[in-house]
């Protein structure tokens, strides 16, 4: 049955003194007659509406407001018997709150009319218990309304939970494809397409709708299809190209103004046997040599064709150039194997990408990629500055599959570089005597 107070206006509220009624507030004081559905203590309503603070049929501030006279009822009056009641004067709210007197009567209507609390004004507009005879009317903010709302607001609760279950679960699923879109704009060189990915991931933070983020979600999902499908025509591309490639005819045997004659016996000019070798012959020698192979760990180039040249450094030796190196290795004495995959640790730590490595490590092989990080990484212990570390490390794989590559010289610069290091430490032991000497060797077990 609706409630139709006398005096009414036309929006349904009426003026009895200086509070300005509405409907809602008129429901929420009538609802004071009857039995809540539940009786929950001070702290089950505190912790449920600072949950909801943004999820509330009220403001944020207004929400922050109706806590703070929470919080200052006492914990019995939130029982069966009692009635949580709130006596307290404008001057002391807002000492609590922190603001205006405008403000405050703001919250107030806006909390009224959400059916928070109800307020009860007395004649001079002071708060407290006034005695009248034998009985006794209390004037303030009367905050029993909660207990009838208190089911509502576990309903609210648990669908802002599904909800922000929801929220996480997009943007993961977002990040996860952000990871896939990046690995394949930078293999494909789209720069644009990954620019567009960062706006997405930028956004997806600044959102809490989640209308808004399965859109986002959904373009993701566009980029990465589109990645896909440029990959898949490259691919096409690059096999038809290779079926249609017409085969180099053979020419004729090299001659002695070319360059010299390939031989198999002793340098006796009157026994020289010349082996016809054609310019074809030789290109697809050069192609054989130059192939991935199948199993990246392994690398064709031994002896004089590695880039080492020869060069034989110890798991210590490593660790000795490279102080980044002894932090990831799980070990002190670390296998090849666990010098490897601290190197490619190592490497994303100094700008070196994913797909970088994973290109070294198929031109180079696993063992020298590693060692390339490793000296990249010492020089830069000893401020050498390198610019576009990334690009550096491509320039070294590409010298490497040019067999341009001569990490040994690297390797040798850097052992004596260790040696003049421990020189002066030593030198420096001295000159301070024997009381630094702790102190000292601590210091060059670093280097």
């Amino acid at each position: 049955m609706e409630f139709t107070p006398p005096f009414a206006g036309q929006d349904g509220s009426y003026r009895p003194g200086r509070r300005r009624l509405s409907a809602a507030m008129l429901e929420a004081e009538a609802e004071l007659t009857q039995a809540p559905a539940d009786y929950p203590a001070r702290r089950e309503v505190l912790g449920l509406l600072k949950s909801l603070r943004g999820a509330l049929p009220v403001s944020a501030a207004a929400a922050n407001t109706l806590i703070v006279m929470i919080e200052h009822t006492r914990a019995e009056d939130w029982t069966a018997m009692e009635t949580p009641f709130v006596y307290a004067h404008n001057e002391t709210l807002l000492n609590w709150t922190g603001v205006s007197l405008a403000t405050l009567r703001r919250h107030i209507r806006e909390l009224a009319d959400a059916r928070f609390l109800v307020a009860q004004d007395g004649r001079n507009g002071q708060r407290g218990k006034r005695w009248q005879g034998t009985g006794s009317q209390r004037t303030g903010f009367n905050l029993a309304s909660l207990r009838h709302r208190w089911v509502d607001l576990v309903a609210l609760s648990r669908s802002e939970t599904r909800r922000r279950e929801e929220l996480s679960f997009l943007r993961q699923e977002i990040a996860s494809l952000n990871e896939q879109v990046r690995l394949l704009s930078d293999a494909l060189d789209q720069p644009m397409i990954m620019a567009e990915a960062r706006r997405l991931m930028r956004l997806r933070l600044m959102t809490s709708e989640p209308a808004k983020l399965h859109a986002l979600h959904g373009q993701m999902v566009t980029h990465l299809v589109a990645l896909q499908a440029i990959q898949a025509q490259q691919e096409t591309t690059v096999d038809n190209l290779a079926a249609a490639a017409p085969e180099a005819p053979n020419l004729r045997p090299m001659g002695t103004q070319n360059e010299t004659h390939y031989t198999d016996t002793k340098n006796n000019l009157s026994l020289k046997k010349v082996v016809s070798v054609a310019a074809c012959s030789r290109n697809r020698i050069e192609a054989i040599r130059r192939e991935p192979l199948d199993d990246p760990g392994e690398s064709p180039r031994l002896g004089r064709e590695s880039a080492l040249r020869g060069f034989k450094g110890t798991a210590q030796f490593y660790l000795g150039i490279c102080t980044a190196l002894r932090e990831i290795c799980p070990t002190a004495t670390p296998s090849a194997e666990q010098l490897i995959d601290a190197a490619e640790y190592l490497s994303g730590q100094i700008g070196v990408s994913y797909h970088a490595w994973v290109q070294g490590c198929g031109v180079l092989g696993r063992l020298q990629a590693a060692i390339a990080v490793i000296i990249m990484a010492s020089r830069l212990e000893r401020q050498a500055v390198i610019h576009a570390r990334d690009a550096y490390f491509r320039a070294l794989v590409e010298r490497g599959a040019q067999n341009a590559l001569f990490l040994d010289r690297s390797l040798y610069a850097l052992r004596d570089v260790r040696n003049r290091e421990e020189l002066a430490i030593g030198a420096l032991a001295e000159t301070r005597g024997p009381a630094d000497m702790g102190s000292t060797t601590i210091q060059g077990g670093r280097h």
